[in-house]
């Protein structure tokens, strides 16, 4: 058997693969954005945003029901306390329930409910902080599908962690 027809052969099998994927609703992406973690109280020249970023994926039930799993980078806040310089780095995973109103082919909004199991790293003066946790989260965003395939994705996303944590995004999304 030569090259052409082994090659020919996985990429048959791949788009046979991609398109039950589509059907079965599965899809995948990633965001950047902006996060503001509220935890300054004590801390002075606080600096709370930093850029945030996430990768995601989930099933599609239905148009109106999905579930979804993401890892979130929150990024890191910094300031100082008693002229000692802090500073905290938060991530965590999530998953959630979403629930979809189509407007339109392309269009939709969707709000989300779920959970973040999330670990907190001190630096500086706060170095050898640890903390991790689970606790709850919910969001509020929409999308924008170009094709069938790929679309846009904006959200706002607050999560309870020890501090709140409020998320504005910007992704893209693709789905299987």
């Amino acid at each position: 058997m030569n090259k052409t027809k082994i090659i020919g052969a996985i990429l048959l099998t791949l788009g046979l693969t991609g398109n039950a994927l589509a059907e079965n609703g599965f899809y995948g992406g990633a965001g950047i954005g902006q996060a503001t973690i509220d935890a300054c109280d004590g801390v002075t020249s606080c600096d709370d945003n930093d850029t945030s970023w996430k990768i995601f994926g989930g099933w599609e039930m239905n148009s109106n029901i999905a579930f979804e799993a993401a890892w979130v980078d929150f990024g890191e806040i910094s300031g100082s306390v008693g002229g000692s310089a802090v500073s905290a780095e938060a991530d965590g995973w999530t998953l959630a329930a979403k629930g979809i109103l189509p407007l339109n082919e392309q269009f939709g909004v969707f709000g989300k409910f779920g959970t973040i199991m999330w670990d907190v790293k001190g630096g500086g003066a706060a170095s050898g902080t640890d903390d991790d946790g689970t606790d709850l989260m919910y969001g509020l965003g929409g999308q924008y599908m170009f094709t069938d395939r790929l679309g846009i994705v904006g959200e706002w996303e607050w999560y309870d962690i020890d501090n709140d944590i409020d998320l504005f995004s910007i992704g893209a999304l693709f789905k299987f």
